[in-house]
């Protein structure tokens, strides 16, 4: 299965960070009685009934060199993680790919929660020191009101104001060549998407849009992380079903590596994900 894809003139790398909390169905969508599970359960859950959200970024590029380089999302940060006692691997894997923390000329974030921002800011710096920070002003204008504690949004997007690095985004704003914002509210207040068009061929990144496979299919699923499940819901059936009717490529933030990219198609009128 894929790591990376071509989307005409752009290449889209996952860069994974770490693997999540284990978590049973019911403490992730406690609205879906255990049994509406059984038809996933083989590819859906693991052995034991559970999954593990895998924490990632993907970076953008242009496959001749020229352009900005974009990361999406900064994974869950440095570590080390109390449920596996080891570190955050992103970084490690942006030098894998050729690139170090310097050469990031923008930074997306999709949404504000701490599994996205974890890697913004090193010593109280920002980590990526030349990029720009693009944060959606509604998740911005959210989280700064006292009422809406969110120590991550205080420690992570907070100081990149103070440094300089930060630009609130509202709606759809193009960051390079075909290269889009894509609002998708519910999950947060301004949680968006990242559309790639090219050469003819479009891929999204959808961040929090959907956590497990089955909601591919089971769209009105919910986790218990979503601000607001009628937008979310919106947001999804959306996304989902122009990415179906118009073959993108998505590239989701949590589902499995080795799994994460693919394409939503029909089987027997069901909206599945078939991985690439």
């Amino acid at each position: 299965m894929s790591s990376s894809i071509t989307v005409g003139d752009y290449e889209i790398s996952i860069i994974d960070d770490h693997i999540g909390t284990t978590r049973k169905p019911l403490q992730v969508y406690p609205d879906v009685p255990e049994s509406a599970w059984d038809p996933y359960r083989s590819f859906a859950l693991d052995e034991t009934g559970s999954w593990n959200a895998q924490w990632r970024g993907h970076l953008i590029r242009r496959t001749d060199g020229a352009g900005p380089k974009i990361l999406i999302d900064t994974g869950m940060g440095i570590g080390p993680h109390e449920h596996t006692g080891r570190n955050g691997e992103l970084l490690d894997n942006l030098a894998a790919a050729g690139l170090a923390p310097g050469d990031i000329d923008i930074v997306v974030t999709t949404h504000c929660h701490g599994d996205h921002i974890g890697w913004n800011i090193s010593d109280g710096k920002p980590t990526f020191l030349n990029a720009t920070y693009r944060i959606a002003k509604n998740d911005w204008d959210f989280y700064s009101q006292a009422d809406n504690v969110n120590p991550q949004f205080d420690a992570s997007i907070r100081p990149l104001k103070a440094a300089g690095n930060l630009e609130l985004v509202d709606g759809v704003v193009e960051l390079a060549r075909g290269i889009t914002t894509y609002p998708t509210h519910g999950h947060t207040p301004g949680h968006q998407c990242v559309l790639v068009e090219s050469g003819g061929e479009t891929a999204v990144v959808t961040g929090d849009l959907f956590h497990n496979v089955a909601q591919v299919t089971e769209q009105t699923w919910c986790p218990t992380f979503d601000w607001n499940t009628d937008k979310s819901t919106t947001s999804r059936k959306g996304l989902l079903a122009r990415a179906q009717s118009e073959n993108w490529t998505v590239c989701s933030g949590h589902l499995a590596s080795g799994k994460s990219m693919g394409k939503v198609v029909d089987e027997s009128g069901k909206s599945v994900w078939h991985a690439i």
